[in-house]
């Protein structure tokens, strides 16, 4: 898999950076301690590859959400977003700092306008049922 979306960073030219699992894992570290001292937020979201292939069975449009994922993105980056490689290559996470969900909700948005406009009809349905953002530190207040 990680073939798969470095393959179609490169062919398009999107100018998107994956850290690893253990750099991303220290980043997410990184930003928890950052937030709580700076009383800010973040929002933490997961794309586990096994969860969406079952969601989009088809490989090419398995292929297809990925590039439309990545299309998206390099479109509209903040800069300030982290995208890495959850344990074990499992997915990827995105850390979309100093935001609450509307942020996640715009990116969410922007991804969903570009997949009709690319004629796929299947990232809604991923987006809205499968993935879940957590706001943190919202998540671990009582």
């Amino acid at each position: 898999m990680k073939e798969l979306l470095f393959n179609l960073i490169r062919k398009h030219h999107y100018n998107i950076s994956i850290y690893t699992e253990e750099i991303f894992e220290r980043r997410c570290q990184e930003e928890i301690i950052r937030s709580d001292e700076e009383k800010s937020s973040f929002v933490y979201i997961e794309f586990d590859f096994n969860t969406i292939s079952r969601a989009i069975p088809d490989q090419d449009a398995f292929t297809r959400f990925w590039d439309v994922f990545f299309m998206a993105l390099s479109k509209n980056n903040r800069g300030s977003d982290i995208i890495g490689f959850l344990e074990q290559e499992s997915g990827i996470g995105m850390l979309l700092l100093d935001s609450m969900l509307p942020g996640w909700e715009r990116i969410k948005g922007r991804i969903v306008q570009t997949a009709r406009e690319q004629g796929l009809d299947t990232s809604k349905l991923v987006l809205d049922d499968i993935i879940k953002p957590i706001v943190y530190p919202a998540c671990i207040q009582k």
